[in-house]
């Protein structure tokens, strides 16, 4: 099979999936510089040394956060989990994420609020003060901030 020349119409689908990769960077950047690392299913699971159903109950528990992509793909939201190896989710991020499921909110929503500092809060994030060991106050917040979005 003899190589074929690119033509114009070729350059343009190239130039629009290299431009939709480097859209699809800056978006994570601007995401990760806002919520954390996003980890990959791979990082994950080597963050928490779990099995890919343990990893999987832990997103049906509400332990663990999953961030769709549009492509299709997922991303875990690095900041539920503990800073030190092997890393286990925050206690209390159940309970919070529980509380944003009334609203149906999306989890880069969740996410967002989780690392968005509140005046409730003291000016903490809501990651921060779970681990201060505030989960009454934080799960009662995420209540009411689920209940005003779903309003």
């Amino acid at each position: 099979m003899a190589a074929e020349q690119l033509d114009a119409d070729d350059a343009k689908y190239v130039a629009a999936g290299v431009k939709n990769v480097l859209s699809s960077l800056r978006a994570r950047r601007v995401w990760e510089n806002h919520i954390g690392a996003i980890l990959t299913h791979k990082q994950m699971l080597d963050a928490t040394t779990w099995s890919k159903q343990n990893l999987s109950q832990a997103v049906k528990d509400s332990r663990v956060l999953r961030l769709p992509a549009a492509d299709g793909t997922s991303g875990y939201w690095s900041g539920g989990l503990t800073d030190s190896a092997p890393h286990v989710p925050i206690a209390g991020v159940k309970e919070v994420l529980k509380a944003w499921a009334s609203a149906d909110a999306q989890p880069w929503t969740i996410a967002s609020w989780m690392s968005t500092e509140q005046a409730e809060l003291g000016g903490r994030t809501p990651r921060a003060a779970l681990i201060d060991g505030d989960y009454p106050l934080v799960v009662t917040l995420a209540r009411h901030s689920a209940e005003r979005l779903s309003a």
